[in-house]
């Protein structure tokens, strides 16, 4: 099985518009380049992606997919959901719904912003058929799609709460979480690989900062451990340089297999 980190920045990417720019990012290292955070994965003939923020069509027209399976949708915040609309290629060919996963309140938020891709309206063209399907989970489900098995976990994220993701008992995403419930944290000990976020230096009220990520990564003992959900504060080479042995900060594209 193979996963993408198609992308790996905060929520206004990296460089941002206006003032902010790189940061303190080097601009001239291509591992500072970051956008949205998603990720791709792929087993035989299956498609999974989780999250479709505003970079996705840029993120995935170089994959060369002939379609998707299934995607997870981890909370309903801008960066997680805006590049749903651009996703409507994949349903033509076989006019087959792409399926959507996520808990009941994002599910909820998405027939109210998305309602056009969920069903059809007045407003609709008479050509235009809703081109996707919500499916609802719950915390601590789990899914096996196409042979792979995915369980949910529930993480805190300041105001709202995420979906926290692990794949065939190995790999583990954990995107945009300040803290996890206990029964959360244990079923994320001894994997291969976990991917956390690891905003920046100083504390957040909604993402771990690294010295909060580096002591779960020190009590959960992955064999490997990636920093994600990066900010415009944190340069590649510098954060490298804070990591623990076992511990990096990811970068868009990055891909490994599990």
């Amino acid at each position: 099985m193979k996963i993408t980190l198609l992308g790996t920045g905060t929520s206004v990417g990296i460089p941002s518009l206006g003032q902010l720019g790189w940061g303190k990012c080097n601009p001239e290292n291509p591992k500072n380049s970051r956008q949205r955070c998603s990720v791709l994965i792929q087993s035989n003939n299956t498609n999974i992606l989780i999250d479709a923020g505003p970079d996705i069509k840029n993120q995935l027209i170089n994959h060369d997919l002939d379609g998707l399976n299934a995607i997870i949708i981890t909370h309903e915040h801008a960066d997680h959901i805006s590049g749903l609309d651009e996703l409507r290629p994949f349903y033509f060919p076989k006019k087959e719904k792409i399926n959507i996963y996520t808990i009941e309140r994002t599910a909820t938020f998405l027939l109210n912003r998305f309602d056009y891709l969920f069903k059809k309206n007045e407003k609709s063209q008479s050509y235009f058929k809703p081109p996707m399907s919500l499916n609802v989970l719950s915390y601590y489900d789990e899914i096996n799609l196409n042979g792979i098995k995915i369980k949910t976990i529930k993480q805190h994220h300041g105001a709202i709460d995420t979906i926290g993701l692990i794949i065939n008992d190995k790999f583990a995403y954990c995107t945009d979480v300040v803290d996890f419930p206990e029964d959360s944290f244990n079923k994320l000990r001894n994997l291969d690989t976990l991917v956390v976020t690891g905003l920046r230096s100083t504390p957040h009220i909604a993402h771990a900062h690294f010295d909060l990520t580096f002591s779960w990564i020190k009590e959960l003992k992955p064999k490997k451990a990636y920093l994600t959900h990066l900010s415009p504060d944190s340069d590649h080479d510098t954060v490298l340089s804070l990591c623990p042995k076992n511990v990096e900060p990811a970068y868009d594209n990055m891909f490994f297999n599990i």
